[in-house]
């Protein structure tokens, strides 16, 4: 009777280990197709959007070139603001690093660099009207961070940049092929 329970158990556990190992295969074929298949579709998708790229450059006109140029521009100069920012984030971080205390870089510090000596800077210092005006400004000159208003402002443009970009390339493209198919 304890043989019978041992060939029972050793019996049950060699169907298990079958059908794991039964499983296990049929996961390996599954995994080996669906790469074939990835390949082809992939491979199918690159020779496309290649075709698509080569018919839509060669049709952009020296206008489209022009205003590409302008707004390759525009998001270089944005991306700039915003790696500034960043790069004033983490000198700022560095400094908290080494010497435990946070160093406040505000507006009006760049406003003191740029306009020291101007109109501008004589009115903010000892207005003669104007006084409400100059209270708004002078607040808001103390207490916006300069990492705030470098990095916002150019996160934003550059993101409308990006999709008047986007929207821009893609009527062009429409247009093109419309014109293709007349």
């Amino acid at each position: 009777m304890t043989q019978t329970k041992y060939e029972n158990q050793t019996t049950g556990q060699t169907s298990w280990m079958r059908w794991l190992n039964e499983i296990l295969n049929r996961t390996i074929e599954f995994y080996e197709e669906a790469i074939i298949n990835i390949r082809s579709i992939t491979k199918k998708m690159v020779s496309r959007a290649s075709e698509e790229f080569r018919f839509f450059i060669s049709k952009l006109t020296v206008l489209d070139l022009f205003f590409g140029s302008i707004t390759l521009g525009l998001m270089s100069l944005t991306s700039l603001f915003l790696i500034c920012g960043l790069g004033l984030i983490s000198y700022q971080i560095f400094l908290w690093i080494k010497d435990g205390a946070w160093s406040e870089f505000t507006i009006m510090v760049v406003f003191d660099f740029l306009f020291e000596n101007t109109i501008a800077a004589q009115w903010l210092n000892s207005p003669e009207s104007w006084f409400g005006l100059q209270k708004i400004v002078e607040w808001l000159l103390q207490n916006i961070p300069l990492s705030a208003a470098l990095i916002i402002p150019s996160f934003l443009i550059f993101c409308l940049t990006a999709c008047m970009s986007t929207i821009a390339i893609a009527f062009r493209f429409y247009q093109f092929k419309k014109s293709e198919n007349k």
